[in-house]
């Protein structure tokens, strides 16, 4: 078990969603209020499968 009773293929997997998603703002692929939005329901949906 990973951090917060959840498996770390489970974690790898939500890091590199949120290393793709913070790169696609890095190149300026999407904007502030899409990055957010995107973050947001990233954590969220990860939080809810606990």
């Amino acid at each position: 078990m990973g951090l917060f009773g959840k498996p770390k293929d489970d974690r790898k997997k939500l890091k590199k969603k949120i290393d793709k998603l913070m790169k696609d703002y890095d190149n300026e692929k999407i904007d502030g209020e899409t990055y957010s939005k995107k973050m947001m329901e990233l954590t969220s949906s990860f939080k809810k499968k606990k």
